[in-house]
């Protein structure tokens, strides 16, 4: 078996798993509109109740912000004279599969938002198949990396569940305006 036929054989069966073990969830219209009731009296919009997950509690588990559903965990804050620090963590929520982390930091001096931190760790099928298939690549002298296999599983993942980052953000950047 040639190089070009095992590359090619790997990259399939990379996209095969990746494909017909994803679930994907409907797409569903951004729920961050204000819902009102019968008598005009608006309800909390999700973003409204990502932001009263974060920094009161309690945790509240598959809410959808912007068509994506997200894990919202308290957070922890840490004021010293004029600086306030916020730790927070919020899972992207994927049926099947690991959910991605995004965990945050930020800094907040005299009410003025300073420097806002983000690093993500990714979930889904990727990060539980991505090392096996890079170590039988690597043992069949393919030349792949784990590199390569991991941003094929986030191309993959993104056509699957669409763009989820800028929702995330969205959730931070709006809990970084709340916090006191």
């Amino acid at each position: 078996m040639n190089k070009i036929t095992k590359i090619t054989s790997i990259a399939f069966l990379a996209t095969t798993f990746v494909v017909t073990s994803a679930n994907p969830s409907a797409v569903l219209a951004a729920s961050n509109e204000i819902v009102e009731t019968e008598s005009s009296i608006p309800l909390e919009s999700s973003m409204d109740k990502a932001v009263q997950a974060a920094l009161v509690g309690p945790e509240i588990k598959k809410l959808n912000v912007l068509g994506h559903e997200f894990n919202i965990k308290p957070v922890s804050i840490t004021k010293k004279d004029h600086l306030t620090v916020v730790n927070g963590q919020i899972s992207h929520h994927l049926s099947w599969r690991p959910d991605d982390q995004l965990y945050y930091r930020i800094e907040k001096e005299n009410g003025e938002v300073k420097q806002v931190e983000i690093k993500i760790d990714r979930g889904g099928w990727t990060s539980l198949s991505a090392p096996f298939i890079a170590t039988l690549a690597q043992k069949n002298d393919i030349p792949i990396t784990l590199e390569m296999i991991q941003e094929l599983g986030q191309k993959l993942g993104s056509l699957i569940d669409g763009k989820w980052e800028y929702a995330a953000e969205s959730i931070v950047s709006t809990i970084a305006l709340h916090v006191e």
